[in-house]
């Protein structure tokens, strides 16, 4: 989007602070089957007995046509509407047959959504998460309406939308859409951009949940080596023909162990009877059992995931007799990611798929440095009816420095999905705010898991615009800058533990970008929040800066003036680590170190 097309759309939107009514309601006219809505035409119709859902769901609805507008509607039960025109919000019988409009609505699952006019009247149904998803999808498609991050919404202040004819039956094509950023945490947030993880902090007004119980890495878990070893040992992995007890998985053909993972899975049920999904998955390490057994199982399928997938089986078979609703949740990770020759996962079994080893700057189906998972994902998504995947989206080594896979979310997706995958966990930087381009990315994934096609530059600037304002223009630029260096280079691949020496991190892209930042900055220099923003995007280009100086190089106060403001930032961004490992990844500790290399004498 061009700066001048970004300045106008500014001119109709505000940012933060209205849903705590610091700023006054909007004067937008929205107008369906040719008439304005307003208190006087139009009334928001609910079911008698509403679940918590359709009350919150029509809450919302009446809350942002508030601001929008500065009309507020009643609300009213099914049947009750008099001589107002409906907006019918859940399952109002009454109201759908009067207006002659039929709704399928076993056919829309817990997620699906319908949005139908009919004149001027509104159909907003779906069931339990449906019919919120129905009233945002409402809201922002025709609306113009973006939730951001937390604290920033994008809201039209004036201006008329004149609603077009809608029939809209939707059913998003992926059952479990997560990340694990902090900014995506937020109750309001994630049910707003239709974010169901178990991470979320959903309540059940806002449809609740796909919620894990021991969400990954569990076989320490089932059997704790610390506890069980000295006695046990023929429980876990016999190693060059010894077994071992430390960083050790379990022996997955021992009938014992099969019997206690029963045993401590059916108990995990009972402490979480909310929970849907039981992870039952390999520890984080190597090592997987060599004892003939578990060899021989393992060559037989020609994968160490026979050996797991058998294991899982015979978990998942137990508890299905009394937990149908169940799902037992495993990895193919690592040493487990090729598909086994013979034996399937039962229906109430997911394999997580793991891209672990990839290259993300470029799309995951046409980089020749992930063949080898494109293979193993066209494996098992013929064997296994719930495929899921763990994908990664950030640097781990080096969390705050630009990692520009952007333009490679969408088209991953959608090659996840185009190869049976139900549920996609995205993740990021889960142990601290503040990391590279955070409300960005999680902004674009929101849209992208969704609606697999949605249009990335669409997400760009539509956040841009909103989230920086008249700042958006060069940090557009700076974001097109980094992408163009991998994109224009097939042969620089980028993994989540690429370096700041990297190619596309080069000397002239990164002094460019300080130039783009400068004139950011500027743009916004009389506005306190936009300008924090600002700074913290800035903050991937100062940490590299930082770390690549060589002293004797480069100026050692221009260094350490650098170090103040990316330590200024960080603390505003609430930044606790600069990486994944706790160890090394501290941020004051981290400080402390580049200070103390450009100490002044």
């Amino acid at each position: 989007m061009s700066a001048s097309r970004l300045a106008a759309a500014l001119t109709v939107v505000t940012c933060a602070g209205w849903l705590h009514g610091a700023e006054a309601p909007g004067k937008c006219a929205v107008v369906i089957g040719g008439r304005t809505l307003s208190a006087k035409t139009h009334t928001i119709v609910i079911p008698a007995r509403p679940t918590p859902q359709e009350a919150h769901a029509a809450k919302e609805l009446r809350a942002h046509l508030a601001r929008l507008t500065g009309q507020v509607l009643a609300t009213v039960p099914d049947g009750r509407a008099g001589a107002s025109v409906p907006i019918v919000v859940g399952t109002c019988h009454t109201t759908l047959a009067g207006l002659g409009v039929k709704v399928d609505f076993a056919s829309l699952g817990t997620e699906g959504i319908v949005i139908r006019t009919k004149g001027p009247a509104l159909v907003l149904a779906g069931n339990k998460r449906g019919v919120l998803y129905a009233v945002y999808s409402f809201l922002e498609d025709t609306c113009g309406i973006r939730w951001l991050t937390p604290d920033c919404t994008v809201i039209p202040k004036a201006g008329t939308f004149k609603i077009p004819d809608l029939n809209v039956r939707y059913v998003p094509p992926l059952e479990y859409r997560a990340t694990d950023y902090p900014c995506h945490r937020d109750a309001d947030f994630a049910v707003r951009n239709k974010y169901n993880g178990t991470q979320t902090r959903l309540d059940e007004p806002r449809g609740g949940k796909i919620a894990y119980s021991h969400f990954v890495h569990t076989f320490n878990t089932i059997l704790d080596p610390r506890r069980h070893f000295a006695k046990h040992p023929e429980y876990f992995s016999m190693i060059k023909g010894k077994r071992t007890g430390g960083r050790t998985q379990l022996c997955l053909t021992n009938p014992d162990v099969i019997a206690i993972a029963k045993r401590e899975v059916r108990r995990w049920i009972k402490a979480a009877p909310h929970a849907t999904i039981f992870s039952v998955s390999q520890n984080d390490w190597h090592n997987y059992c060599q004892c003939p057994k578990c060899a021989a199982l393992a060559k037989k399928e020609g994968s160490q995931a026979g050996p797991v997938i058998h294991f899982v089986n015979a978990i998942a078979k137990d508890i299905a007799k009394d937990h149908p609703d169940k799902i037992i949740s495993t990895l193919a990770y690592q040493y487990t990611r090729k598909p086994p020759l013979h034996v399937r996962p039962r229906p109430n079994v997911t394999v997580r798929l793991c891209s672990i080893e990839c290259c993300f700057s470029h799309p995951l189906a046409t980089c020749a440095v992930n063949r080898s998972f494109v293979a193993d994902i066209k494996g098992w998504s013929k064997i296994c009816k719930r495929l899921s995947v763990w994908d990664y989206v950030i640097d781990y080594h080096h969390s705050v420095m630009p990692f520009p896979n952007l333009r490679a979310l969408q088209p991953n997706i959608r090659f996840f999905v185009d190869n049976g995958v139900t549920s996609i966990y995205e993740e990021a930087a889960y142990f601290t705010p503040g990391t590279e381009l955070a409300e960005l990315r999680t902004w674009i994934m929101a849209k992208t898991l969704w609606k697999p096609d949605y249009d990335t530059d669409k997400a760009i600037d539509e956040f841009l615009a909103g989230y920086y304002g008249p700042a958006a223009g060069p940090l557009r630029e700076t974001i097109d800058l980094m992408h163009k260096q991998v994109a224009d280079h097939t042969d620089w691949h980028m993994t989540i533990w690429s370096r700041p020496t990297s190619p596309w991190l080069g000397e002239k892209a990164i002094a460019e970008s300080v130039k783009l930042f400068d004139r950011a900055e500027a743009a916004v220099k009389t506005d306190p929040v936009r300008l924090k923003r600002v700074r913290i995007a800035r903050m991937p280009v100062q940490y590299v800066r930082i770390v690549t100086a060589k002293p004797g190089q480069a100026d050692a106060k221009t260094i350490r003036g650098l170090i103040d403001a990316f330590e200024a930032s960080a603390r505003a961004a609430g930044l606790t680590m600069v990486r994944e490992h706790r160890a090394y990844g501290n941020l004051s500790k981290w400080l402390a170190t580049v200070r103390a290399k450009w100490k002044a004498p």
